[in-house]
């Protein structure tokens, strides 16, 4: 690859930059910032996970989940319910007005995904999502594996 061609990871990094940047702008007016769709779209494929899983799984602070959360409990789209075995922990579920607000967010998702892929063909499109699928089970799988066992791998 050329020096000056852009790196796989710049690549990556900013076409989901400019995803989500084009998810907030065509969600402007929705009143939820970018951060409060995501914990409504985690939470609803995570339903009842507590606020400590919930940030891991958003790769988040949990006091910046916490901060993220109460707002969304002011707004009723989300309820903090104690866990019956440790009364420190929270576990939290999507509201109706949550349902209804992410029936919308999925509409402002397709909208935002087909400005994305306009002008690339179906099989190309395919292509990629299985490219990418791969490419995110490598890394979750080096992920797992220490350092200094990767290191090893590749010199012996």
């Amino acid at each position: 690859m050329d020096d000056l061609s852009p790196t796989l990871g710049f690549l990556l990094h900013d076409a989901a930059r400019l995803l989500r940047k084009r998810f907030e702008q065509n969600a402007r007016g929705s009143g939820l910032t970018r951060s409060q769709w995501q914990v409504l779209a985690y939470l609803s494929k995570s339903e009842g996970i507590n606020q400590s899983g919930l940030a891991e799984l958003l790769d988040v602070e949990p006091i910046t989940l916490a901060r993220i959360v109460d707002k969304l409990q002011t707004m009723k789209l989300i309820e903090r319910h104690a866990d019956p075995s440790d009364r420190r922990v929270w576990n939290l579920r999507l509201t109706a007005a949550a349902r209804e607000k992410l029936q919308r967010a999925r509409k402002i998702g397709d909208v935002t995904r087909a400005e994305a892929l306009a002008g690339i063909s179906s099989a190309d499109r395919q292509q990629l999502l299985k490219t990418l699928q791969i490419l995110r089970a490598n890394l979750a799988e080096a992920c797992g594996t220490p350092a200094a066992e990767q290191k090893r791998a590749a010199h012996g």
